[in-house]
């Protein structure tokens, strides 16, 4: 069994510790690769030296996240495109309007410069978006504006009818350990509803630690809950779901040179 855990946060202080056994759990997982993702430049360039350190299993995506981008500058941004070459995505970037930490109009404007860069460097895009209803419609019409880039719809917990406009304006949606939580009907629909070759699967870790360890710090070894569940929702074989999940997430983050497929 070869897992890929596409979002990951092990530059996070959360495993300064103890990184080295949380690397050796996943490997014993069936946790073969991860992808670990910045959101300002601090976590960036810890993603680029955990890249560096452990290039057998991870990979960085860098880029800032909507909350971080009040206090962006310049330096900010000129380091960001001269590490973006040694970066397989650029992200995590979007909006987010539940929490609002950044104004929505800061959030915007910072979210269309880095779909710029991704453009001109040619990177496929980590999208953090949170909003009701309105906001995904508009957002999703907004990103047609973009149809050349390709995206990955990370921690994606919202519904099968914007799941569906999704996969028609070509994304990936990355499936977190919220899927095992009671209480995810609207999302479990949506993964009943949505073919294999747009799914990947996330741990988000160290949160949202899925059901039977929720409440746990969350880490790559967990990624397995999160492959059952959606295995037992599509009535498919666990073999086939890891398989599909593996292919589409070297495809999408384009890590052929370390998996051949």
């Amino acid at each position: 069994m070869k897992l890929i855990d596409s979002h990951s946060h092990l530059n996070f202080p959360d495993f300064k510790r103890d990184l080295e056994e949380v690397i050796k759990r996943a490997k014993e997982k069936g946790v073969v690769h991860t992808l670990v993702v910045g959101i300002n430049s601090k976590t960036n360039q810890k993603a680029l030296e955990l890249q560096e350190a452990y290039p057998d299993f991870i990979s960085a995506v860098i880029g800032f996240h909507p909350h971080e981008v009040k206090s962006l500058t310049d330096k900010d941004y000129q380091l960001l495109e001269r590490n973006l070459g040694l970066a397989c995505a650029l992200g995590e970037i979007g909006l987010d309007w539940v929490k609002e930490y950044s104004p929505k109009e800061v959030q915007l404007k910072h979210f269309e410069h880095q779909l710029s860069l991704a453009k001109k460097h040619h990177k496929p895009v980590v999208l953090h978006l949170r909003g009701d209803e309105n906001f995904w419609s508009s957002v999703l019409d907004f990103l047609k504006n973009y149809s050349d880039l390709k995206f990955l719809f990370h921690c994606y917990t919202f519904n099968k009818t914007m799941a569906k406009r999704i996969c028609d304006l070509g994304g990936l949606i990355s499936i977190p350990g919220v899927i095992t939580f009671d209480k995810a009907l609207e999302l479990r629909e949506a993964v009943k509803y949505l073919p294999l070759d747009r799914l990947l699967v996330e741990t988000d870790c160290p949160f949202l630690a899925p059901h039977p360890v929720r409440g746990r710090r969350n880490e790559p070894s967990f990624l397995i809950y999160i492959v059952e569940k959606i295995a037992q929702l599509k009535s498919a074989s666990l073999e086939e779901v890891v398989e599909k999940t593996f292919y589409n997430t070297v495809k999408f983050f384009n890590l052929e040179s370390k998996f051949p497929i």
